[in-house]
Formats: structure tokens, C-alpha cells, sequence
């Protein structure tokens, strides 16, 4: 603890920060750090912080000191624990609000969204602690002081406008551009209170210029108050990122507030938000591009690799499509049962000549007269459990497919979709990825890593086309027999056809495919982008191999398609070999 007890008294003073917001608030106690524990908490430059990692306030007792906030623990305590409670409440939100801010000041820097974020939630959650609570946050702002930024002016000018103070009692001297600013500012923050997110593009529109001016090599009170810098960190798991929801606007919440403010953002107003959603984008089923998704987790301090990075995007997108796997019933188990004895004829398999039981009940050894063979039954067993039906996916990756690290693969969405339902059944899973003549990657047989069989799944190569006959034939060439059944499946166009030519050794494509098919007992699928399939050449050949065809006019009906082909055709067809 500290010294001159400080620490202590910052401690005594949570649970009141705590009941500010509900009784039944339950945090940790906060770590109140002196200057090198500061330091490593990476708080060194905020008085106070909040890590939703593992939801812990930080709180810089050395920026306390300095900058004589020692008396007010109370009021700084509880704010941060509204950005536990309130604003942004969580990863997820906070994520959506700086994707908001991210396409709403696209000029600017990953740090200017951060900020912008971090801006906006403190005047919400400042503006209900003031009035609610009676707390004095104003007197924070005294004591911090006036620096000249024009940022840091037009900030608390919305303080004033909010609480009703004198003008220039926190800000000192405006202008009447920020004065005006500072209106609409203090507007945003009382209409969007409740649904907070959809007010992020009309508080990024007015905020833009002052902070594309700020002076940014300049010191000021603004770094002390960041206290949303890093959140979060590579193993922390965002879900339902990918959509697109509030952050994309409400077209009746902003027509209320122009409505109510005089269409302060009309089409002439410099102050008008860049378009983004309709507000109903969330149930129109939209979502953000891998690219986006990336660059908002970038933005929230979620710094990964490019396959871990695609491997979230199309793994979350693939969850509400997931279905239970086919499986098969093998045969049932039993335990061989003596049941007597038979005669030994000659001609008979030597290896059945039962040489004990015939001396022990003759004596004497003749074949074909006295010589005995035992005759053995099976004795029921359980029935075993389902047995899950592996499967082989080869997605062509063809300079004609999309990147699916940059937009939308629906290739790559539905071999994730199988991939991960044929996991969660128990299955195992081979994936191939394939372009040109000895482009191609694989996983090393059939796994159950997710990570691994994702990464090649969600992979990309871009070249030409040529399927891996090389691939399918070595994958079962040497098969053994009693091994689960495998269905294969071919994602791909008219480029499939290539399925058909000689290997490297001279050997027909159709001579691989077929002996692929039978060793692997499952079954095969080409899903092909074939508008017009009736009038594709090659269609009769490879259904005559043992190929089962399912075209689709466009890529996007490859999801319909992969819920089809684990919920009715492929289970379907797999209950006829139970």
C-alpha cells in the first residue's frame, strides 16, 4: 500500500463506485499502482482504465498525485466501472462501435477511432453519473485543466451544454463553431443514451475535423483520460462480430434527432454522416467482409495471423449452419461361442483340424472318420455406438475464386460448414485445396484439428486448374478394409472436368476416380457452379464413374447446399447402407 495512504483510501472508496450503478455489481477489487506497476499494467499514461480482458480497473496512482484527483476516487472509480456496466459494456460492442467509427473516419488512424470511442462512451457515462448520481465529475475536469486543444475545448464545452454550467467554466474560451459543435454533441448524447450505437456516425461526423487538427506531439489531458487504449488481447473470442447491426445507423433514431434538432444533419450540412446501413441491415442478414472484420479486430488490439484471422470470420459464420454429421451403424459385436464339434473332412482346411478333441474323444486319428473340426457360434454383443462417416474435401482455388482473407468465399464458407459439422459428429476430415498442375495444399490425411483442416479450407493459391488426381489416388491406394467409410466432395465449376485427364504415371482419371470411390465406401459429390449443367459434356461420364452431381446457378447457393447435404441427401443416402 501506499505511503501516504492513498491506496487505502482509493480501496474503501470502491463499493460505493461499485452501488453507483446496482448493488449487485461484482468486480474485483481494483489494482491501484504506483509508478512501475503502472508500468507493466500498460497504464502509465491514464489516471485510471478498465481491461475487459479480465474485467480489472487500473487506476495510476503516481497520474492521481500529480494531477490532485486524490480526493476524488469515488467519481473515477465509478466511471470506469460504467464501461463495465454501460458503455461499451462489452468486447463486442466496443468492436462494433469502433467498425462504426472505423468507416466513418476513414481518413484518420486506428489511434483517432480509438479515441473517438473512448470520447464518446465518456461523455455517456460522465453525463448519467452528473445527473443521476450527483457524482462530481465536473470538478474532474476543473482540475485537468485547459490546454488550448480545440478537441479537448469542443469536449468540454458539451460538458457545459450537458450540465447546464456557465460557458466557459471547464472550457475556458470557444468559438461559435464549437459552440454549435458542442450543442449537436450534447443533442447526440441525450437521444442515443439508451441505444448508444446507433449515434457513433453522428458524434464521428461532428468530432472529424478536431480531430484531424489536433496537435497529436502535443501533451494534453486527453491521454490521461484514455482509458479504452488496448481491451483486449489475441485470445480473447469475439462472437457475432461478423454481422452488421446498430453501428450501421437507425433510420428512426436519426430522424427523430433531425426531426427534434432542426435536420441538423441534412444533405446540405457539412456536418451530414458518410452512408452506411439501413438500420435494418442486422435482419437483412448482412455481414462485414473478412477484410473489415480484420481491420476491426486490428483496431480493438486483436492482432492476428491471416489464417487464425480468416479462420474466426468464416468459423462464426458457419455456427448457425452447423448440423449433426451422417453417421452409419457398424456391425454389431459379439464374442465367439463353443458350440461342438463336427467331422473333419478330407479337403478341408487343415488349420480347422481340431487334433486335441479328436484324441481326447477317440483316441485315435483317421482322417475323414474320427477326425473332428469345432463348430463355434457368436454370442450377441452390445450395439456399437454410430460409427461417423469421414470426409475427403477438394476446394478449387483457381484464379477465378475470390481471396477468402479479402471478401466473401462461399466456396470456403461451405467447406467450413462441413468441415465443422463432420467434426462435431466425431468424423475425420482430409482437406485439399487445389489450383494448377502441383498447386495444391493438404492436411496430412484425415485430422481432427480444427486449426489445421480451417487453415487449408479458408487457404488460397489463385492460378489455374488441375484436380489432384494425385491426391485422390494415393488417399486410397492403400486403404485397409474395416476403416470407417469416407465420402468425398468436389467443390468446384467446369474446371472439375479436369478430374478426367491422366495422372503424372499415364494413368486415366476415370481409373482413379472409380477405384477412390469403391475404397472409400461413402460415396462422392461434385457441387458445381453449372447454371447449365444439362448441357455440360462430361456430366454423363462422371455420374457413370459413381459421382452424384449437384449444380448451383451462383456461389451463394453453396450454403443452402451444405445444409442440404448433411441434413436430407447425404443423410438419406447413408441410412440405405445401415
Amino acid at each position: 500500500m501506499s505511503g501516504d495512504g492513498l491506496a487505502e483510501r482509493w480501496l474503501a472508496a470502491w463499493p460505493q463506485a461499485l452501488a453507483t450503478w446496482s448493488r449487485y455489481t461484482q468486480l474485483a477489487d481494483p489494482l491501484l499502482c504506483e509508478t512501475e506497476q503502472a508500468r507493466t499494467e500498460e497504464a502509465s499514461e491514464s489516471i485510471a482504465m478498465i481491461r475487459f480482458s479480465d474485467q480489472r480497473v487500473v487506476v495510476n496512482l503516481d497520474q492521481v498525485r500529480s494531477r490532485k484527483l486524490n480526493d476524488l476516487a469515488p467519481e473515477i472509480l465509478a466511471h470506469e466501472v460504467g464501461h463495465h456496466i454501460a458503455v461499451p459494456g462489452n468486447l463486442a460492442d466496443h468492436a462494433r462501435c469502433l467498425a462504426a467509427l472505423r468507416k466513418s473516419l476513414p481518413d484518420l488512424d486506428v489511434d483517432d477511432w480509438r479515441l473517438a470511442a473512448n470520447l464518446y462512451a465518456d461523455l455517456l457515462i460522465n453525463d448519467r453519473l452528473k445527473r443521476q448520481h450527483a457524482l462530481r465529475i465536473d470538478e474532474v475536469y476543473r482540475r485537468l485543466g485547459r490546454d488550448g486543444d480545440r478537441l479537448w475545448t469542443v469536449y468540454l464545452r458539451t460538458y457545459e451544454e450537458l450540465w447546464r454550467l456557465p460557458a466557459g467554466d471547464l472550457a475556458g474560451a470557444g468559438d461559435a463553431e464549437i459552440d454549435a459543435d458542442a450543442f449537436l454533441l450534447a443533442r447526440i448524447v441525450r437521444h442515443y443514451a439508451v441505444r448508444w450505437l446507433a449515434g457513433v456516425r453522428r458524434f464521428a461526423a461532428i468530432i472529424h475535423p478536431y480531430l484531424k487538427e489536433r496537435q497529436r506531439a502535443k501533451e494534453s489531458a486527453l491521454s490521461a483520460l484514455h482509458d479504452l487504449r488496448r481491451p483486449a488481447s489475441a485470445s480473447d473470442r469475439i462472437d457475432g462480430l461478423t454481422g452488421i447491426g446498430d453501428e450501421e445507423g437507425d433510420e428512426e433514431l436519426d430522424a427523430a434527432f433531425d426531426e427534434a434538432n432542426g435536420d441538423a444533419f441534412g444533405t446540405k450540412d457539412r456536418r451530414q454522416p458518410p452512408r452506411g446501413g439501413s438500420g435494418k441491415s442486422s435482419s437483412n442478414g448482412q455481414h462485414r467482409e473478412p477484410f473489415d472484420f480484420g481491420e476491426t479486430l486490428r483496431a480493438l488490439g486483436i492482432d492476428l495471423d491471416r489464417d487464425a484471422l480468416v479462420a474466426r470470420w468464416y468459423r462464426e459464420r458457419a455456427m448457425p449452419h452447423l448440423l449433426p454429421f451422417p453417421t452409419v451403424h457398424a456391425s454389431p459385436h459379439g464374442e465367439p461361442h463353443p458350440e461342438g464339434f463336427a467331422t473333419w473332412e478330407i479337403g478341408d482346411d487343415i488349420g480347422d483340424l481340431d487334433l486335441a478333441g479328436t484324441l481326447g474323444r477317440n483316441g485315435v486319428l483317421i482322417p475323414g472318420i474320427t477326425s473332428l473340426r469345432r463348430v463355434e457360434g457368436m454370442a450377441p454383443g452390445r450395439e456399437p455406438d454410430p460409427a461417423p462417416v469421414d470426409l475427403d474435401i477438394y476446394i478449387d482455388c483457381s484464379g477465378s475464386m475470390p481471396d477468402p482473407s479479402h471478401s466473401t468465399s462461399h466456396l470456403a464458407l461451405a467447406g467450413t460448414i462441413l468441415t465443422l459439422s463432420a467434426l462435431r459428429a466425431g468424423a475425420r476430415v482430409q482437406a485439399t485445396l487445389w489450383s494448377g498442375p502441383r498447386q495444391f495444399t493438404t492436411t496430412k490425411g484425415f485430422i481432427r484439428d480444427e486449426s489445421q483442416l480451417l487453415a487449408v479450407v479458408c487457404g488460397y493459391l489463385s492460378g489455374s486448374t488441375a484436380f489432384p488426381l494425385h491426391v485422390l489416388r494415393d488417399t486410397y491406394a492403400n486403404r485397409r478394409a474395416g476403416e470407417p467409410p469416407v465420402h468425398v466432395v468436389v467443390i468446384s465449376d467446369d474446371g472439375v472436368d479436369t478430374m478426367l485427364q491422366n495422372d503424372e504415371h499415364g494413368t486415366p482419371g476415370a481409373t482413379i476416380a472409380t477405384a477412390a470411390l469403391q475404397r472409400a465406401g461413402g460415396g462422392g459429390t461434385l457441387v458445381l457452379n453449372l447454371p447449365r449443367i444439362k448441357n455440360w459434356a462430361p456430366g454423363p461420364e462422371l455420374e457413370a464413374l459413381g459421382w452424384r452431381i449437384h449444380a448451383v446457378a451462383d456461389w451463394e447457393s453453396l450454403i443452402a447446399f451444405a445444409r442440404a447435404f448433411v441434413r436430407e441427401a447425404y443423410q438419406r443416402k447413408m441410412a440405405t447402407t445401415r
